[in-house]
């Protein structure tokens, strides 16, 4: 419930989802997003819960010496980047705290544990892949605020690629001129480096891709070193092999399992993609598939394995699956996998931190475990 008189707070701390964290003079916790630790605030609460308070912000009274300007001018409007205002060494090290914050709470010990840590090199500029709304009666184009369908208006944006922001504005205005209802454009940077562009298509029409293509060789590079080699890799939830297809050399056999896996030709004889949810192919018994030594590598969806773990984990031990590696873009769901792994008793060997999504909260978890 909101409540109308604004309150003077000092933000102490910076919350792991993006709010910065301060203290009413009730005793109250209070996450103010847009706030960064040093801010003196005004700040108005817009709900309560059991032990603690969400607070909007009205005014920064006293800026924190850890504030920076944010480069761009919708930032704070607009649905997008959450981090701007906070220098980017920061936002890194609260992500790494949040990570073992979590894994902590899932009740696995991880700062003995070795931690590969993967910042981005570029905080911004890095996605290759907008998208951006149109109406051609008031000729503007942005983003949605957040919770709604308002336009925020731009002319470009901070994270996107360059490419991205120069083919932007033509790209606008063949909308205004082909339409005459508000239009969705998705624009992508191809990976031979050229601009494609999707109307009024679902989202990620094209495919998906990991939006940040530096930080995702980075990710395939630590993949790569810690998979080892074989006689079999199974790539579950692998997409259109993003994580496996690097390591054709390196394995004598290939499954890439996933929904919505590519109906493309596998790219070599040994290479076999299988269109099948990971909770159906968990429960085939294929007698021709031999046991072990195997590697398995696991990227699931944000939801993390979840109860679908027993089932999983059963068909990995009938192969004979010694090593995994498992990747996640949730560090809470993550670590209650990584949790379900050691109850498994597979050992928690590694752990990595990396960056694909700079200006926001959000960190890919990963995790190496042997067995």
């Amino acid at each position: 419930m909101q409540t109308d008189t604004p309150v003077e707070v000092r933000i102490h701390d910076l919350a792991r989802g993006g709010a910065g964290v301060g203290r009413l003079s009730t005793g109250e916790i209070i996450f103010v997003p847009f706030t960064a630790p040093g801010d003196l605030v005004r700040v108005r609460v817009v709900e309560r819960k059991k032990s603690y308070v969400h607070g909007e912000l009205i005014e920064v009274l006293e800026a924190s010496p850890e504030r920076v300007v944010a480069p761009c001018p919708a930032f704070g409007r607009c649905g997008g980047c959450s981090w701007q205002h906070i220098p980017y060494p920061l936002q890194f090290e609260t992500k790494v705290k949040g990570l073992h914050s979590a894994l902590a709470r899932a009740g696995v010990q991880s700062p003995s544990v070795p931690l590969d840590l993967l910042p981005a090199g570029e905080p911004y500029h890095y996605r290759n892949r907008i998208q951006i709304r149109g109406n051609p009666s008031t000729r503007e184009a942005g983003f949605y605020r957040p919770g709604s369908h308002s336009l925020v208006p731009v002319s470009e944006c901070a994270i996107a690629d360059p490419k991205i922001n120069s083919a932007l504005g033509k790209l606008l205005e063949e909308g205004f001129s082909r339409f005459t209802e508000p239009f969705k454009l998705e624009i992508s940077k191809k990976p031979d480096g050229g601009i494609r562009a999707d109307w009024n298509e679902r989202h990620a029409a094209t495919g998906f891709q990991q939006i940040n293509d530096r930080q995702n060789r980075l990710l395939q590079e630590w993949v790569k070193t810690h998979a080892g080699t074989g006689d079999l890799l199974l790539d579950l939830y692998g997409g259109n092999g993003n994580l496996s297809l690097p390591l054709i050399a390196d394995f004598k056999r290939i499954v890439c399992v996933d929904s919505s896996a590519t109906e493309e030709e596998a790219p070599a004889p040994h290479f076999s993609f299988v269109r099948k949810s990971i909770q159906a192919w968990s429960g085939t018994d294929d007698a021709n598939e031999p046991a072990g030594p195997a590697v398995a590598l696991l990227d699931p969806p944000r939801e993390g394995i979840g109860e679908l773990f027993p089932k999983l984990e059963a068909r990995l031990s009938a192969l004979g699956v010694s090593r995994v590696i498992l990747v996640g873009c949730d560090v809470d769901a993550f670590a209650r996998d990584t949790s379900r792994f050691i109850s498994a008793r597979y050992r928690l060997a590694r752990l990595g931190a990396l960056d694909l999504f700079p200006q926001t909260p959000h960190l890919e978890s990963l995790a190496l475990f042997l067995k």
